[in-house]
């Protein structure tokens, strides 16, 4: 199983590499929101092609944390059933059932698909089925609340199940215009259950009143020219580009507290077990997941420094070329450069006119 779920990786990687759309050179008419999605995306595919380099060499934790960063930028379904793989191979069975539930639906969506990736997803989903609970859950009322012991899971359709680990948990489901309904559920490892719920409309309750149609003033024309213009491109892609930076720089550090986290956690249950210190090399695997995680937390934390301080340095120069070339008939413009730091990251907040 782990050659086949490494086949996965690999093979799942170089399809998705091929099938995403390349950025093109930024035209001087583009859209702003056009120029972040591509750089978002370019950065995507450098972190899904690190997951699948970690994952063909064992490193599960190390892959698990490139393939959320790339999923934060590019919801392709290529990455979650690759994240799935990462965490059936680090124990995290819920976790994978929920991502591999996902990408074996919007596997069977993609004509491109081939019969034996969706075998062999499927594969992967019900090895992760049967270590945690299914919950299926269906009421007669669309946008209504599905609660798992307290935290929020989806809203009513939803589009694949619930998974729990095994034992006794409450379900919620809550409608601002229905009575709440509440249950307790038993599962057991592989076990499934169905609820098909009929919430009662709550008295004096009216449908939400309908808002009025607006519509939205035409740019004027003189406007509208000035938008196309050489330099406005110039300045969205710059913009564009240190957005998708700093917004990269926030993902490595949530990844690096999170890899953190892990690498505690596993210590403290090294402790636990009164296990021998672990030596710098070789070891048990747990002494070996031990050091990937700390490993991760150093790689992602320097990442975190420099997305950041590539952000700084391409909104500055983008501030910086839009004053030089501002039309010397407008007021003169002004910017504000303070620099942001705290515990576990830091920035630079770049604010001025155009």
């Amino acid at each position: 199983m782990r050659r086949h779920i490494r086949r996965i990786a690999s093979v799942a990687g170089f399809l998705a590499l091929l099938s995403w759309t390349a950025p093109g050179r930024a035209q001087p008419n583009a859209a702003p929101h056009e120029a972040e999605v591509a750089a978002m995306t370019q950065q995507a595919r450098k972190l899904f092609k690190e997951g699948v380099d970690a994952f063909a060499r064992d490193r599960w934790a190390e892959a698990r944390a490139a393939f959320l960063a790339a999923l934060s930028l590019n919801p392709h379904y290529t990455i979650r059933g690759n994240l799935g793989a990462s965490e059936l191979k680090l124990g995290r069975y819920r976790d994978a059932a929920e991502h591999l539930a996902r990408y074996v639906r919007e596997m069977a969506e993609d004509a491109t698909s081939t019969a034996a990736e969706r075998r062999r997803g499927a594969a992967m989903y019900a090895e992760a089925q049967a270590k945690v609970g299914t919950l299926v859950v269906r009421t007669d009322v669309d946008g209504a609340q599905v609660f798992v012991d307290g935290a929020l899971r989806g809203q009513t359709p939803l589009a694949d199940p619930l998974f729990v680990e095994p034992g006794t948990h409450t379900i919620s489901v809550r409608h601002e215009d229905y009575e709440t309904k509440d249950m307790t559920v038993q599962l057991s490892a592989g076990g499934t259950i169905e609820n098909g719920l009929e919430l009662t409309k709550r008295a004096g309750s009216a449908p939400p009143p309908k808002l009025p149609a607006t519509t939205v003033a035409p740019l004027a024309r003189g406007a509208e020219e000035h938008a196309r213009g050489p330099r406005t491109a110039l300045l969205i892609g710059g913009a564009a580009t240190a957005g998708a930076a700093a917004v990269a720089g926030v993902v490595f550090t949530v990844l690096a507290n999170t890899s953190a986290s892990d690498a505690e956690e596993q210590r403290d249950a090294l402790a636990r077990r009164d296990a021998a210190p672990c030596p710098r090399t070789g070891g048990a695997p747990a002494c070996v997941d031990l050091r990937e995680a700390y490993e991760a937390r150093v790689n992602f934390t320097n990442a975190a420094f420099f997305s950041f301080v590539g952000a700084g340095a391409i909104g500055v120069g983008t501030l910086v070329y839009g004053m030089m070339t501002r039309p010397s008939s407008t007021p003169q413009a002004r910017m504000r450069l303070a620099p942001l730091i705290g515990t576990s990251n830091l920035g630079l907040s770049v604010s001025g006119s155009l």
